[in-house]
């Protein structure tokens, strides 16, 4: 009877949301930005499969009290449809998919499967406002931070606003190599791994608070790369394909670092452990 119901809900909410699903859809496919929504829902299912050993089972009976998740997801939907805000109508899948697992398999189901429903933020675009603001932050970051690079190798590079030069030639940093992509990315890189973490939540911590200047890093890098290759490589065809392989580099390059930054916070901080006198003393009268 419950996975008859569960399969009613789920084929409701796929009827419901058929428009925001292709919205997102759209947008992943349009907008390389937010390219990484495709990789969202597998994603998230990976993060349940990885935490499926503490799993706490399925509370017999609907928890009613779900609903109020669900009343909250149908008020986002109604405001975001009536201030035409798209991303509130996309926002409103969390709270809906938390609601659905709260009212079917019950409370300790949905804490712990909310780490992975929160990853379904990742689906959603930025709103417009907040999507400019950051891109223009971090386009004069990138542009700073590359030509610093640039000067350390030797490069004779001036920033004026968004533009790079170098000797006569002249790099247009645009909104599409801001960084975008990468921040959310390694963001969505980080959290999945500090949730994965066998770890404190200061670890976690940390691993969420290396995310942006990670990924600031790792662009001032493409761009520093790219200049310099530029100048090797002066055809129109050399410098697409530099363009485009720097790219798609960055994602694996951020998922490096942010690798060797776990890997040095768990050598250079490990947990105690802790030892329980009585269990220790009587494994030694057991052993004699």
């Amino acid at each position: 009877m419950l996975w008859a119901w569960t399969l009613a809900l789920i084929a409701g909410l796929g009827f419901a949301y058929y428009p925001t699903f292709l919205w997102l859809e759209q947008t992943w496919r349009n907008e390389a930005d937010y390219s990484h929504g495709y990789l969202g829902v597998p994603l998230a299912i990976v993060l349940l499969w990885l935490r499926w050993e503490s799993f706490p089972g399925i509370r017999r009976g609907v928890d009613w009290r779900g609903l109020w998740l669900l009343g909250i997801a149908i008020a986002m939907r109604v405001a975001g449809r009536l201030a035409y805000m798209d991303f509130m109508d996309g926002w409103s899948l969390v709270p809906m998919v938390a609601g659905v697992v709260w009212l079917l398999f019950g409370w300790q189901a949905t804490r712990w499967a909310a780490p992975a429903i929160l990853f379904l933020v990742v689906l959603v675009p930025l709103p417009y406002r907040a999507e400019t603001m950051l891109s223009w932050k971090l386009q004069g970051m990138a542009t700073l931070l590359s030509t610093t690079m640039l000067r350390i190798l030797g490069q004779p590079a001036i920033a004026e606003g968004h533009t790079l030069w170098i000797g006569e030639s002249h790099f247009m940093i645009e909104q599409a190599c801001s960084g975008l992509r990468i921040f959310v990315g390694v963001f969505a890189i980080a959290y999945f791994w500090a949730v994965t973490a066998n770890r404190s939540w200061i670890d976690r911590v940390v691993l969420m608070l290396a995310a942006a200047p990670m990924a600031i890093l790792v662009n001032a890098l493409r761009i520093t790369i790219t200049c310099i290759l530029y100048q090797w490589f002066e055809s129109p065809a050399a410098h697409k394909t530099i363009h485009d392989s720097m790219g798609y580099l960055m994602i694996p390059a951020a998922a490096l670092l942010m690798w060797l930054v776990n890997v040095y916070w768990q050598r250079l901080y490990r947990p105690v452990e802790v030892y329980n006198p009585s269990e220790r003393l009587q494994k030694t009268v057991q052993s004699v």
